[in-house]
């Protein structure tokens, strides 16, 4: 009495592993969990503090469909830079992942095509089948850089987009200003629609993130998804928001006024004040630096694994010289050592003979656990 649509749709390997986790944990096992997706930090006390008194003052009802004009203004200034001229009507609120969906919802019917670079993040695939949309996976590099021929020979007939995620999750890689430009302009010559998903913005260590306005300044071929989650440790508060043309925000913003009317009101006046809070962010990229680095050198040093250093995000993806699976491997070292990894192959088929482990605890969990790995390792390397 299902629907294809629920049926067709896989769970989030993330959210299901950690919900393994934590039943083991009330089992009364030790478990390490290097596979929360979210910074371990509390939301600053500001932007708390002034959602607080903002709901006390009466801000506790809808907002405009496409949120708060003062939260939509500052959005467009940041992402503008003092060098666009984009603005309120160039920006919908809504939750980032939800963002997603209108994206898929507006460019693609039943049948279309999106192309996603691999390795990916996971929900990708899944929102287009939620929508009878086809995900058609395309493997990067070794170096997990695009490949753009590869990309540009998957597009057929019923292709409406390309999406990435820069920094990807879950390689933490940050695409090069050159890649984004050449992936950019060829959606603009195909007449398709280039979707970049930065959540992950404020956390790039090397490199930077490309201004993909500056190719398509009225966004006509441009679709921008972010938010305040990952920058500002607000994942409860579910506060993004997407940004592009004037004409597809109107779309989108029929689809959002008839599924979830608008964004939390309260949660928009946390994500105001939090773009005036330059502190925050800077502070936990500082730490998120050291974390990557101890991660990055503890790793490096365990026999059978191998790393490329990730430049942005807050996650590692290794891949091990074992001859088991990814999910294998994860159930194994789950089992022995209590510590819970991703599987790679959560995150496509080129990310199997790998697993990724998200560095947002504290460097003592840490250590913990990336001695529990080497142990690991060093145990099945003597089978």
């Amino acid at each position: 009495m299902l629907s294809k649509r629920v049926i067709n749709v896989s769970e989030s390997a993330t959210v299901s592993t950690s919900a393994k986790a934590a039943k083991m944990t009330a089992e009364g096992r030790k478990i390490i969990n290097f596979g929360v997706g979210e910074p371990d930090f509390t939301t600053p006390a500001g932007e708390i503090n002034y959602a607080f008194e903002k709901a006390k003052e009466g801000f506790t009802h809808y907002t405009p469909s496409k949120g708060y004009v003062e939260l939509r203004t500052k959005i467009s200034k940041k992402i503008n830079n003092n060098i666009h001229s984009l603005n309120a009507d160039n920006i919908i609120v809504t939750p980032t992942k939800f963002a997603i969906n209108l994206a898929v919802m507006a460019i693609a019917d039943e049948g279309d095509e999106i192309i996603i670079p691999e390795p990916y993040f996971l929900s990708y695939p899944e929102i287009c089948r939620i929508y009878g949309v086809k995900p058609v996976e395309v493997p990067t590099n070794d170096d997990f850089s695009l490949n753009l021929e590869r990309i540009e020979n998957s597009i057929t007939p019923r292709t409406r987009g390309i999406i990435i995620s820069n920094p990807a999750n879950p390689t933490g890689k940050v695409f090069s200003t050159d890649e984004i430009k050449a992936l950019q302009k060829l959606c603009i010559d195909e007449e398709i629609y280039f979707i970049q998903d930065q959540i992950y913005e404020e956390l790039v260590f090397d490199g930077k993130i490309q201004d993909i306005v500056e190719m398509d300044p009225e966004m006509n071929h441009t679709i921008l998804i972010s938010g305040f989650s990952k920058s500002y440790a607000m994942t409860g508060w579910r506060i993004g928001y997407l940004a592009s043309s004037r004409e597809f925000i109107g779309a989108v913003d029929k689809l959002q006024q008839q599924t979830i009317t608008c964004a939390p009101s309260i949660s928009q006046m946390a994500a105001i004040y939090a773009l005036d809070d330059d502190e925050s962010p800077k502070a936990m990229k500082e730490v998120f630096r050291k974390r990557r680095e101890l991660v990055y050198n503890m790793i490096r040093d365990i026999k059978g694994l191998n790393l490329i250093k990730p430049e942005g995000a807050f996650y590692v993806f290794p891949s091990y010289d074992l001859n088991i699976s990814s999910v294998e491997f994860c159930k194994k070292i789950l089992d022995s050592k209590g510590l819970l990894l991703t599987p790679g192959s959560a995150f496509g088929k080129q990310g199997e003979g790998h697993f990724r482990i998200s560095y947002a605890l504290s460097e003592d969990k840490l250590k913990e656990g990336i001695a529990l790995l080497a142990s690991f390792m060093d145990e099945q390397s003597k089978i």
